[in-house]
């Protein structure tokens, strides 16, 4: 089977969307964890059109909800209206997909979990325009927005891997953000990572206040950068998470579901 993000392509590149929206990343890596489980991990798995209709379902769901943010980043009218949009349609289509295979057992159970990121969404957000997230926070809170859809189904697996299912999908996409973290530094003005909450948790007075007023620039972030050793930080952040992975994959033993979750760290593990 192709890819998650080359089945998806026929919605994401969508002429409009392509012309007026830079899209966050596509959630394959996630996804194609949650389809292992869902083939392996069961006592009975799902018929394979259903599994992969199920992935897709999800995370063009996903990308919906990671596109609705881009609007929060504020822009230009027009592409904020298009980011609503876009994000609109990748959430339709998951409902589209999952009733054409009559999984309503399915639907239902996104639709809760998209309810319960939408309320962390609004609970981070607040704290977030208080200025009272800290680093920590804010990585807890994004992957909790980040796996929610998937983890969502721990309850369908087999009850050897009921509470590996949740444990795998967090420490892959905890791997992967702080990644995407450190490729984000020095942070773009307007972004709100992970660098971001440190410093204004950690700084001066000085540097919150200019952190507060949303127009950074990039000589002073690299003073900063190397102030807070911000890159030492999140390195290191990350070997730990990388460790705590791949403890996770050894206590899955050695079947079909821990060849495939291996395979699909290696990746993540290698960089």
């Amino acid at each position: 089977m192709d890819g998650f993000k080359e089945s998806a392509r026929k919605y994401t590149e969508h002429d409009l969307i392509r012309a007026h929206v830079a899209l966050p990343k596509f959630p394959e890596l996630r996804t194609r964890v949650l389809a292992a489980f869902l083939k392996y991990g069961m006592e009975k798995a799902p018929h394979p059109k259903l599994q992969e209709a199920i992935g897709l379902a999800v995370s063009l769901m996903q990308h919906g909800l990671d596109t609705h943010e881009l609007v929060e980043g504020g822009g230009a009218d027009r592409r904020r209206q298009m980011a609503v949009l876009a994000g609109d349609y990748f959430s339709s289509r998951f409902y589209r997909l999952l009733a054409q295979e009559g999984s309503v057992q399915t639907i239902r159970l996104i639709s809760q979990a998209v309810c319960e990121v939408n309320r962390l969404k609004a609970s981070m957000y607040m704290k977030a325009k208080r200025l009272l997230l800290t680093a920590d926070e804010y990585l807890r809170a994004r992957i909790d927005m980040d796996t929610m859809l998937y983890t969502a189904f721990a309850s369908w697996m087999d009850p050897k891997y009921r509470s590996a299912c949740p444990a795998v999908l967090r420490a892959f996409a905890v791997c992967e953000l702080l990644a995407d973290e450190m490729d984000r530094l020095p942070p773009a003005s307007g972004d709100r990572g992970w660098a971001y909450w440190y410093v204004l948790e950690h700084g001066t007075k000085e540097e919150a206040e200019w952190l507060a007023r949303g127009k950074p620039d990039d000589a002073r972030w690299q003073k900063i950068q190397l102030k807070y050793n911000l890159i030492g930080r999140l390195t290191g952040l990350w070997e730990s998470k990388i460790a705590e992975l791949k403890s996770l994959l050894r206590s899955i033993g050695s079947d079909k579901l821990a060849e495939e979750l291996n395979r699909l760290a290696e990746p993540l593990i290698a960089a």
